[in-house]
């Protein structure tokens, strides 16, 4: 082999090997951080099947990479992929604080819809004659919150489960064909049932679905579940075959939901022996806190 193809090969494999110990842009630049303390809640003052999910973006907000967020969903047996994107925020964009007491912005002539989601940046009036709204930050809420961010959805589904992610995304570099975004923490996935508020009587009590149809799409494999709703707080359920034999008994509690306080009792179509019951009509004896009585009946389809 001559001198001169020897140096072409030489040189070659220099060329490549300096390429290789190069970073490549998208390996250079590291991926934002996701926010934490991610809740999502549901109240009256927010309309029928709006959640309000919210955050504290203080901690990635920081970071170079830091652009802005994306706000994905799952609902379980609606959803046909697993944590869509609901709403995106840009740095860029003008946004608001939410007045949570009044459901709407502080200031309407500075907010603005970009079309990509209702976002806040803070919340104000947290706190009611009635108490919180929302228990923001977890456990200790208070009235105002600058550093917190709050996403409404009002497009949700009432007696659903909704999962809610949070993620940061850089709208300088991409990805393939999209913005760096941040990694969806399984720890910081904020689950959420829309429901109604304890009921102040026993006229709309019911069972949904009724019938209870184990085939259904909406009925997540393994997630058997009806729900008693419109039930006054802390009532007591009473369900039993047509031939009058005890199944369970179930207390509501009105705080069993982080979402919100309310009306809701899901029962798992598991006896008091814990086995599932079978296919056929059950009837239901409801007792309020009060003394008041109502009964029904539902159907389950196995």
């Amino acid at each position: 082999m001559s001198f001169l193809a020897k140096s072409s090969i030489a040189s070659g494999l220099l060329v490549a090997l300096i390429l290789a110990q190069q970073p490549s842009p998208a390996a250079a630049v590291p991926l934002p951080r996701s926010p934490n303390t991610v809740r999502g809640f549901f109240t009256p003052l927010t309309g029928a099947n709006t959640v309000l999910v919210v955050w504290s973006g203080a901690h990635v907000e920081s970071d170079s990479v830091w652009m802005g967020y994306r706000v994905r969903r799952t609902i379980d047996g609606i959803s046909t992929e697993p944590f869509g994107v609901v709403g995106q925020f840009k740095a860029k964009n003008t946004v608001t604080s939410a007045c949570l007491a009044t459901a709407q912005p502080c200031d309407l002539s500075h907010f603005v819809n970009y079309g990509t989601g209702f976002f806040f940046r803070g919340f104000h009036n947290n706190l009611t004659p009635n108490g919180f709204v929302i228990n923001y930050p977890p456990g200790a809420p208070t009235d105002n919150c600058d550093s917190c961010w709050v996403f409404a959805d009002p497009a949700n589904l009432g007696g659903f489960t909704s999962h809610y992610a949070v993620t940061s995304i850089d709208t300088v570099h991409l990805v393939g064909n999209d913005f760096a975004e941040s990694p969806i923490d399984p720890n910081e996935i904020a689950t959420v049932e829309v429901s109604g508020p304890p009921a102040n009587n026993l006229e709309q009590v019911a069972v949904v679905p009724n019938p209870f149809r184990a085939s259904a799409e909406w009925d997540p494999p393994g997630q058997h579940h009806v729900h008693f709703i419109h039930l006054p707080a802390g009532s007591t359920v009473k369900i039993f075959t047509t031939n009058g034999e005890l199944v369970q008994v179930l207390i509501q509690d009105p705080n069993a939901n982080q979402g919100g306080t309310t009306g809701d009792l899901e029962w798992d179509l598991k006896n008091a022996d814990r086995r599932d019951v079978v296919s056929g009509i059950y009837i239901y004896h409801v007792e309020s806190p009060q003394g008041h009585h109502v009964n029904g009946h539902f159907v389950v389809i196995r």
